[in-house]
């Protein structure tokens, strides 16, 4: 996680304070704004014979040292635009050291969790297997078993049940973070370098009853497909079910 400094004030009232935060990342109808200095005007206060208040504020304010150089990602008007797809739906607890979600209730439903698996559309009456493409792009254009279909749901590391993160082998044998499949805003997925508990990385299994099928809740709502197409429009299919990809 890429942290920032920034000058937060915690409550209305209260002194600014400089602190580390995780630095935004820009998205969609966001603008990128870059800082050179920030400063701040002291006032100067004068003996006069009125009596002294209660709280007298200080002489002199010394001006705290300049934030560095840093850009933020600042919303622009996407929320009056009716197109623009929601902020993060749900997020999972923040990545802690040890933290495992309990999976144990997906195991019990026959959902594999661990192995090489098909991700695929559920009782659609033909192979829509989700699929790493061109420039890392995630969608379920995937027919045939192959290393860019064949995916691993893992135990996401946060302390929320039923999450998971979408890890194809193919793209993490080497040593490293490794790539995980993130949702975004737009209809199709992306493959990302893995960040512990990065929210659009960490993903809720919502079992289907006790038939193994499943819906995915990403950081942007439930997954929906459209004869192979994932949507942003609340139409298509949102049944899943693992395949073993070993025959």
């Amino acid at each position: 996680m890429t942290l920032m400094k920034a000058a937060v004030v915690p409550e209305a009232n209260a002194p600014w304070e400089l602190r580390d935060v995780p630095k935004p990342e820009v998205g969609p109808h966001h603008v990128l704004v870059k800082i050179l200095a920030a400063v701040t005007v002291a006032t100067l206060g004068a003996c006069t014979s009125d009596p002294p208040a209660a709280t007298p504020a200080p002489s002199v304010a010394t001006s705290p040292p300049a934030a560095p150089s840093t850009s933020v990602a600042v919303p622009t008007s996407a929320a009056a635009d009716p197109e623009t797809p929601a902020a993060p739906t749900t997020r999972a607890s923040p990545a802690r050291p040890g933290a495992v979600s309990d999976v144990s209730q997906l195991k019990r439903l026959g959902i594999d969790i661990g192995g090489s698996v098909l991700l695929d559309v559920a009782d659609d009456g033909v192979d829509r297997f989700l699929q790493v493409g061109k420039n890392r792009v995630v969608d379920f254009t995937g027919t045939t078993r192959t290393d860019s279909t064949m995916m691993a749901l893992q135990p996401a590391p946060v302390q929320a049940r039923n999450r998971v993160v979408i890890k194809p082998p193919f793209w993490n044998e080497d040593l490293g973070a490794g790539s995980c499949v993130a949702d975004t805003t737009g209809a199709p997925l992306q493959l990302e370098t893995c960040r512990p508990g990065k929210a659009s990385q960490v993903w809720q299994v919502v079992p289907a009853g006790d038939s193994g099928q499943f819906e995915l809740r990403g950081a942007y709502g439930i997954l929906h497909v459209d004869n192979g197409k994932l949507t942003t429009a609340d139409s298509g299919r949102t049944g899943l079910q693992t395949l073993k990809f070993a025959r």
